[in-house]
């Protein structure tokens, strides 16, 4: 799955934004996409309903985004919640200060205004803030509003706006009563002051009471942000199924499998996960897939797995394989009970990478631990060549066995020293020719070929 991707118009160019991570903290949430430009943006929404995007900026660590940063929830691309959030391919713009506080004027309530446009600290001049948010504050006062003034300013401050004028205004004696309002158990404010609430039991990650307040809102996608991070906190069998439960009844099960991978290298083995996606991709015949996390990570596999690995192991290219000596031995090597002519073949086509990645001796020294396998004939021959390494007058044989394996440069090496203790034989002369060959030095070739002329006419 590839990070989702929107359009940004901007100073008549066309930028492509990537989505990057998103990240929830209480009713906001913030993509940050990497553009085109290679500049960052930060796409804000509140709740679900999308504001504008802007540049990212440099932010104090007091400010809205600082917050956001050090006790937000995050998801990184790719997933599709991305989308899921604002359709891919979006048109997009960036606004001012000014028309965005004219939009969200137009669709929410004076505190909720007054708290979507704090989020924007880091772009609007702080004096200038500061009057917009006093001038709701105070209209509520001289309106005798008590009530929704101290709202209003529990509300900024619970979110991180704590400013020195909003603390002691709301200490004056006269917000006594309102201040005993907030003092009930949340439970009662929850039709009341929801927008409070929520600040609350996301600060104390309350995630049972969080969540039952995103069902009853009907916020899916924060809903599924929660089920993420409490699995990703506290990764078990049981948060999974509570995470797939969740999932199925969101997205299909190739968004479902996409969204998963995404999750597989920030979590344990032991909670389900890993053997789940790789079930999934065998069952969309993502073979390649499945055998690259199969040996990327130590899931365990049930009998049934490894009964199935030969004919799952037939229909790739194995020699594409990377594998390590370590994964060799913990997921191959069940296969010499079950299938010894498929643990051979894979042998046979990793062999040349493993040589180009470790030496004669790693490989050697690994493998004859393990004596189940020492019968095999690849790996027999990685014995033979491991002791015919310190052995000067068998370094033929030993250029052979490089250069079927596809090692030129090495079996050079060796066909070389042959020809040093043996420069009257042809043989080490012809593999050079050959060797060189592979490596696509002619003018060698050519010397060897001249070399092997002037001693059949000698002879």
């Amino acid at each position: 799955m590839h990070p989702t991707e929107w359009i940004l118009n901007h100073n008549q160019e066309q930028i492509i934004l990537q989505a990057n991570k998103l990240t929830l903290f209480q009713q906001c949430k913030i993509i940050e996409c990497v553009g085109s430009d290679n500049l960052h943006y930060l796409l804000f929404f509140h709740k679900d309903d999308f504001l504008t995007v802007q540049p990212l900026v440099e932010f104090d660590q007091a400010s809205f985004l600082g917050h956001l940063e050090q006790k937000g929830s995050c998801i990184h691309a790719p997933s599709p919640l991305f989308s899921l959030l604002l359709p891919a391919a979006t048109s997009l713009k960036i606004i001012s200060a000014d028309a965005l506080l004219t939009k969200i004027k137009k669709q929410y309530s004076s505190i909720e205004t007054a708290l979507i446009y704090s989020y924007f600290d880091s772009y609007i001049p702080s004096e200038q803030l500061d009057i917009f948010l006093k001038e709701i504050f105070y209209t509520f006062r001289r309106d005798g509003k008590l009530l929704a003034a101290y709202r209003l300013g529990i509300v900024l401050l619970s979110r991180g706006y704590q400013k020195e004028w909003l603390r002691s205004a709301i200490e004056h004696a006269d917000y006594a009563h309102a201040k005993n309002h907030f003092q009930s158990p949340l439970i009662t404010l929850m039709t009341t002051d929801p927008l409070y609430v929520e600040q609350q039991l996301f600060s104390s990650n309350n995630y049972t009471q969080l969540l039952e307040l995103y069902q009853e809102q009907n916020r899916v996608i924060d809903s599924l942000i929660l089920y993420i991070n409490v699995f990703i906190k506290r990764p078990s069998p049981t948060e999974y199924k509570n995470l797939i439960t969740v999932l199925n009844n969101t997205f299909t099960n190739d968004e479902i499998l996409s969204f998963l991978r995404s999750l597989l290298p920030v979590v344990s083995t032991e909670t389900g996960l890993h053997q789940d996606v790789y079930h999934r991709l065998i069952k969309n015949k993502e073979t390649d897939a499945a055998v690259g996390l199969l040996f990327h990570y130590p899931f365990p596999l049930s009998k049934k797995d490894i009964r199935d690995l030969p004919e799952l192991l037939n229909h790739l290219s194995i020699s594409t394989l990377e594998l390590s000596l370590q994964s060799i031995t913990q997921r191959l090597l069940p296969l010499v009970r079950e299938s010894p002519q498929t643990f051979e073949k894979i042998i046979c086509a990793t062999l040349p990478n493993l040589l180009n990645r470790h030496t004669l001796a790693d490989i050697y020294t690994h493998l004859k631990l393990n004596e189940e396998i020492s019968e095999i004939p690849s790996l027999s021959k990685i014995s033979d060549m491991y002791h015919l390494v310190e052995d000067a007058e068998n370094q033929l044989k030993l250029g052979m066995y490089y250069y079927d394996l596809g090692q030129y440069e090495k079996a050079i090496e060796c066909f070389s020293w042959e020809m040093e203790l043996h420069s009257n034989q042809v043989e080490p002369i012809q593999w050079l020719a050959k060797a060189y060959q592979k490596v696509g030095k002619h003018k060698e070739v050519e010397t060897y070929h001249n070399l092997l002329k002037q001693m059949k006419h000698s002879s």
